[in-house]
């Protein structure tokens, strides 16, 4: 097997080169939004633009990429768009435009908005240009172009602009395209439609005539297009070479007809057209199928295009079908054919007179019909009104292979959507994790359209939504298994002996070599399947590896997922590994298959079940583990093996990976800051206390969401045993009680003994004999016949009698448990009122029933004796609060829903973050009662403005639109949500960095009235400011990585800033450094740990990381790295920088490229902002923390500019450097005061010693500082050498300060590539969007 080549990136231009294009110096001069003095609209420059960069450069994403920043279509296109001035050019323009902003994935249609009255002549003249002869004015290009716009319009109907236009194209007078025939059968079939059609030729008739043919052509534009489609796909030859210019319109065609079918208000009417039209027998048949290389995609396509044709709806009422109901429809298709047989065709009475079961398969209805005349078959179809009737004496126009084909396809009987999903093998195999039209490579430009499913606004059927979504998350899922096992094995270092067997070099943490493999049973198949229900197999391995790996092998729990894998290398032992040439080939990787583990085997052979008893230690290193494997992919191979010869798969593989493991009716909408997740642990703790009975289950996307929230219900007056945590995180909560399911289990054995022990003394108390405190049933009869009756007799003397006045004495006198309740504070009863004693007395008695009533729900676990049966009682009885990720969710259904999981309402925290399909999963952790959801409520909570899932594909993320949430939809399809409209988080001047993507974001009060928010940041001029950062040493950004992006220049003056701050004595917990990129964030890991690491006088910020992980999380000053300075990279996504923007409590500082982002559209209004402050980083050295000027208010400090990088590097040091002599002095002053004052001054020396140590350490400055070069130069690592850790010169005494200013200017440095296997093999892969 071996691997297509890699796709090349596409390189996004430099600055400097933006400025030397021809284009850019055009924008200067016409549109560019920052040009005050515009030259007059000239539209030879449309048509120069187009003609000599765009038609030259055969539309290069490159030169699109410009115009589209550029602004072109805002300021220039759209802007003067009429219909006097429309030309090809013009059009065209448009389209690329357009095309170009969605394959950004950066809104497109907000300029059509703003003028919206030329945009139905527009539309009408792309509909013709599209219907244009292909050797005419339009290319065939061009015209792949336009399909491709008209894609997007129809994938565009939440937009009324759009809707407005594209509803005339496929409603029903689009019927006016079918033939008679066909017309006449389908008004039969529903009579309802008769009505509506009359009404239409009514209303046509009233039309005049030019508006009836403009609206006759609308009406055929896409029976015109099929039409037209289905000429050029007959000019492709089978052998001779064809022009990828008419292969990728095919395409495109395709893709756009996948999309009509794929979306129920367009599918409805236009369903009927593409049947009466025949396409896919046309497609089916072409030469360019039977082109192995260049009809590779078009059939996949094709077949995706088949799968939704056929589709199990009604087109009408847009109902799914039910499986008896597609047999009923493929039997009265089968019967029509009989009937037509017998009626008109005497040579098929066989067929006619058989049952349907014995013709309907394809093999039966080509020995039928084969032998029939091409005429014959044109009459058989005409009866069925698939093809015009064909007049006597003439001979038919069609191929027989077309003619057979026709009635075969129609009639033959299909497999259902259910059955093949059932026989669909769990795992992906090596045929499908290295198959580049499967599973696209990061490199995914936009360029090209994908044999993969869309996301789309609707779908057809819930069938339909969990279809896709399965099989995306499927497709990303190995995606990300690909990259696991390149990373694995690719360490392990499999060559090939002097034997020939195999010898591994090299080891990885996530891998080892197979000892032994043994399939030890395959179980019966059920009734009516072909595969086992059931295979096991036993894998033995060695772990001659550090203790915390071998615990990590050990702790593989039940449920998680390994690969067997087989390599056959040819390479002999030392050779090296390229990671720039294809993976398989180079390590031999011949099978790969997936298991899910069972569980670990002790010395005895047996499964060790999880539980709350110890694991037991086993001896030697030798370890088996006994693994489910796939029966469909089980049965496959072995089937192969048998029929085929071929060798068996079990017995070949010599290494198991494991991954590793995993950190989804009413909504509400949270702008950052807003108190998400306070409301959502109010919501809980209502629903507890209103409705006590009720189970509540929380969901999120990551362990560390999950974990906030669940400390802040910890907070509340919940009882601690209704509360339960499950899943890997639990053991990260900021508590010291354990809240997992054995944790509980232990709480409430410990609770139980503890309130058997008060029965105890409360028996005492009251003299009775015997022991009711031996378990919690003794203590329900004592409760019952001795405590229940005293508090009746109790009650029965002091309540009313009568008229009588009750005797407030009488309260205390006839207490039954004073002795009891001797600890509490005396006395018990006042004595001032009747009622007031009496609530005492009642609240007494609740306290001691309270007992009792927890006792009788800890009896479960006096009857249960073992800690599974336990932990199962709990999690589906006692708890009423439970907690878990949508990942754990995944991997529990089964277990869970087998236990008799119940719950009443579900509630999802950061809702927009969560995968459609993690999204679905938590809502069927349970069984319907009586055939009905026991599902109250379901809340979920999040902002769709701030970031989407994590998809690590570039070609799912933009293609499929993989990165949607459920969330996302409902509000897109406008479902009522409930919109939190002020923000506590952030300054006011900061909240309006961002308030502009929210509907009337404010502040609550306490931003306004708070001093921390009024008093402005200590040392530095401004609350937040924009930085710009040029190159540093020649050098911006670099990529020694796919997407690991880094900018050294950058990395340093975020650190300087940093330094500064902490000497100013700022706390470091309270700064977190931020960047875009996985590449910048471990960039400036490593420059803390040399610089300032393990400085007392410095320390470690509280986090530095991506924006993305640092999303729901929040600190008082935040610096923000934007890294890149070629383009603008994936910041372009709106709700990223609403994230970036958003995390800052008191002051937000951003290092960027200003010349780059300053001019990118989508982000004018924050930038706007930030570029009306000055550039360069304004500070005031001599005004310590904290200060008292007031924000806004000029300092009485002088105000110091620095202007770049190296000169902030040199302001630190200094100030570092006096900071130590000045200390220095004042301790050596301290030593000469007299003993007396030396006491009083004790804890001021105390304080100083750390600092006396580090002078003495630190006695000249190379001691002290690490220069830039042994920071940058250790760092040399290229991407081919990220197996070894970046090793770092010089003491670990040496990280005081930064370097001067002319050991900088004198360096020359290179960006850390990615961390290496200490850090585990994930990390040395980056996913292109910088999330991980």
């Amino acid at each position: 097997m071996t691997a297509p080549a890699q796709p090349k990136k596409i390189v996004a231009p430099t600055v400097s080169q933006i400025n030397a294009e021809f284009v850019t110096q055009l924008a200067c001069k016409y549109w560019a939004p920052h040009i005050k003095k515009k030259s007059p609209f000239d539209i030879k420059v449309i048509e120069d633009i187009y003609e000599k960069e765009i038609v030259k450069s055969r539309f290069a994403i490159r030169k699109i990429m410009l115009l589209e920043f550029s602004q072109y279509l805002e300021n220039y296109l759209w802007m003067n768009y009429s219909p006097e001035v429309s030309s090809k050019a013009y059009l065209m323009s448009i389209c690329c435009m357009v095309n170009e902003k969605f394959r950004e994935n950066v809104p497109a249609w907000e300029t059509f908005k703003k003028k919206p009255d030329d945009f139905p002549f527009f539309f009408k003249c792309i509909l013709k240009a599209a219907l244009a002869e292909t050797d005419g004015e339009f290319s065939l290009h061009e015209q792949t172009v336009l399909l491709l716009f008209l894609d997007h319009c129809f994938n565009s109907l939440e937009v009324d602009l759009i809707r407005s236009q594209v509803q005339q194209l496929i409603s029903l007078p689009m019927w006016m395209g079918l033939q008679p025939a066909r017309l006449e059968l389908e008004l039969k079939k529903t009579p309802k439609l008769r009505k509506f059609w009359n009404l239409i030729k009514k209303n046509d008739e009233k039309m005049d005539p030019e508006a009836r043919e403009q609206a006759y052509q609308e009406r055929r534009f896409l029976s015109q297009l099929i039409q037209k489609f289905i000429s050029v796909l007959k000019s492709v030859p089978l052998s001779e070479p064809v022009t990828m210019d008419k292969v990728h319109y095919c395409e495109r065609f395709i893709e756009l007809m996948i999309d009509l079918e794929a979306l129920l208000p367009t599918r409805r009417w236009f369903n009927t057209i593409l049947d009466d039209s025949h396409l896919l027998v046309h497609c089916y048949l072409s030469n360019l199928v039977r082109r192995e290389e260049d009809g590779h995609l078009f059939s996949q396509l094709l077949d995706m295009l088949k799968f939704y044709t056929g589709f199990e709806i009604n087109d009408q009422t847009g109902n799914a079908l039910t499986e008896n109901e597609m047999t009923t429809i493929h039997y009265d298709r089968i019967t029509s054919l009989q009937r037509a047989a017998f009626a008109h065709f005497p040579e098929l009475y066989d067929f006619a007179l058989s049952n349907v079961a014995e013709v309907d398969t394809r093999e039966s209805l080509i020995k039928c019909f084969g032998p029939l005349s091409s005429n014959t078959l044109h009459q058989v179809a005409s009866y069925l009104c698939l093809l015009p009737t064909l007049p006597k004496g003439e001979d038919t126009t069609f191929d027989k292979e077309f003619l057979l084909e026709l009635l075969v396809s129609r009639h033959e009987r299909r497999i259902s959507q259910i059955q093949q999903l059932n026989q669909m093998p769990l795992y992906p195999t090596e045929k499908i994790i290295w198959d580049e039209n499967i599973v696209p490579t990061e490199y995914y430009s936009g360029e090209g359209c994908l044999a993969l499913p869309k996301l789309n606004l609707q779908f057809l059927t819930l069938h339909d939504y969990l279809l896709r979504n399965f099989n995306l998350f499927r497709l990303e899922s190995t995606y990300e298994i690909r990259q696991d096992i390149e990373d694995s094995v690719s360490r392990m270092k499999p060559w090939q002996s002097e034997y020939g067997g195999v010898v591994f070099g090299g080891w990885a943490r996530m891998a080892q070599p197979i000892v032994a493999f043994t399939v030890v049973e395959v179980a019966k198949p059920s009734i009516g399947e072909n595969w086992p229900t059931r295979v096991r197999a036993d894998v033995s391995i060695h772990l001659n590896v550090r203790d915390h790996i071998r615990d990590e092998w050990e702790g593989l729990r039940k449920h998680d997922v390994c690969f067997l894998i087989t390599v056959r290398p040819t390479k002999p032992y030392g050779t090296k590994f390229d990671r720039r040439r294809p993976f398989v080939e180079q390590v031999g990787l011949v099978y790969v298959r997936g298991c899910e583990v069972q569980g670990m085997l002790d010395d005895k052979g047996r499964v060790i079940e999880d539980g709350p008893e110890p694991r037991p230690n086993l001896r030697g290193e030798s370890r088996t583990f006994r693994v489910f494997l796939d029966p469909n992919q089980y049965q496959q191979d072995m089937t192969n093996t048998i029929q085929n010869g071929a060798e068996d798969v079990y017995e070949t593989f010599n290494i198991i990976m494991r991954r590793k493991p995993k950190e989804n009716n009413f909504k509400v909408v949270g702008p950052p800051g807003t108190g998400k997740t306070d409301v959502a642990v109010q919501i809980i703790s209502n629903i507890y206390h209103n409705f006590p009975e009720q189970r509540t289950l929380i969901v999120t996307h990551s362990n560390q969401a999950l974990n906030q929230l669940f400390e802040k219900i910890m907070a509340l007056d919940i009882d601690e045993r209704h509360l339960l945590r499950l899943g890997h995180g639990e053991e990260e909560l900021e508590t010291e009680k354990d809240f997992s399911r054995y944790g509980r289990v232990n709480y409430v054995l410990a609770r139980r003994i503890k309130l058997l022990e008060e029965v105890k003394r409360l028996q005492k108390s009251l003299g009775v004999p015997g022991d009711a405190s031996y378990t919690c049933e003794t203590a329900g009869y004592f409760f019952l016949y001795q405590v229940m009756s005293r508090w009746e007799e109790y009650i029965s003397k002091v309540k009313n009698k009568g008229n009588t006045l009750p005797d407030v004495t009488e309260v205390s006198t006839f207490f039954p448990f004073h002795e009891y309740f001797a600890n509490a504070p005396q006395p018990i009863f006042k004595g001032r009122s009747y009622e007031e004693d009496m609530e005492i007395a009642e609240g007494c008695f609740r306290h001691i029933k309270k007992i009792f009533t927890q006792l009788e729900e800890f009896r479960a676990s006096e009857l249960l004796r073992s800690g599974l049966d336990r932990s199962k009682y709990l999690l589906v009885k006692e708890a009423k609060i439970i907690a878990m990720t949508c990942t754990h969710a995944a991997l529990k259904r089964h277990d869970l829903v087998k236990l008799g999981f119940k719950y009443d309402n579900i509630l999802m925290e950061e809702a927009a973050q969560i995968l459609e399909i993690e999204t679905f999963i938590p809502l069927l952790l349970q069984n319907p009662q009586d055939g009905f959801s026991r599902l109250k409520r379901w809340i979920m909570i999040g902002d769709h403005h701030q970031l989407p899932p994590v998809i690590k594909n570039m070609a799912f993320q933009k293609y499929s639109n993989m990165e949607q949430s459920l969330f996302t939809r409902f509000v897109r399809v406008g479902v009522p949500t409930v919109d939190l409209d002020a923000q506590g988080r952030a300054r006011a001047s900061l909240c309006n960095l961002y308030n502009w993507r929210y509907k009337n974001l404010g502040n609550l009060p306490h931003v306004q009235l708070l001093p921390e928010f009024s008093t402005a940041n200590a040392g530095l001029l401004y609350d937040f400011q924009l930085i710009n950062v040029e190159d540093f040493q020649g050098v911006g950004e670099s990529e020694p990585n796919p997407y690991f992006y880094q900018n050294l220049g950058e990395a340093e003056y975020v650190v300087a800033l940093f330094m500064y701050m902490c000497l100013l004595g700022y706390p470091a917990d309270k700064i977190s450094i931020l960047t875009t990129y996985n590449g910048q964030k471990h960039l400036i890991r490593d420059i803390i740990n040399r610089r300032c690491g393990s400085n007392p006088l410095i320390g470690r910020p509280n986090k530095v990381t991506t924006v993305d992980r640092f999303q729901g999380q929040q600190n008082d000053y935040i610096l923000l790295s934007l890294v890149r300075t070629r383009a603008v990279g994936h910041l372009r996504d709106v709700r990223r920088l609403v994230v970036a923007m958003s995390r800052a409590r008191l002051g937000l500082y951003i290092f960027a490229r200003v010349s780059l982002f300053q001019n990118c559209f989508e982000l004018t209004p924050a930038f706007s902002q930030l570029t009306a402050r000055p550039l360069h980083l304004h500070i005031i050295p001599t005004e310590p923390f904290p200060t008292s000027r007031k924000n806004g208010e000029r300092p009485s400090h002088e105000v110091q500019i620095i202007k770049n990088m190296p000169q902030m590097a040199n302001f630190v040091y200094n100030m570092y450097m006096h900071l130590i002599q000045t200390t220095h002095h004042y301790h050596q002053t301290l030593l000469q005061l007299p003993p007396a004052m030396l006491e009083e001054g004790e804890e001021v020396q105390s304080q100083e010693t750390e600092l006396e140590t580090e002078e003495e350490a630190t006695p000249a400055q190379a001691d002290i500082v690490p220069s830039l070069t042994d920071a940058s130069s250790s760092q040399e690592t290229s991407a081919s050498q990220t197996e070894t850790i970046p090793s770092h010169t010089g003491d670990s005494s040496s990280s005081g300060a930064i370097p001067t200013e002319s050991e900088i200017t004198a360096t020359v440095a290179e960006p850390v590539a990615v961390p290496a296997e200490n850090n585990t093999p994930q990390d040395a892969t980056s996913a292109p969007r910088e999330t991980k």
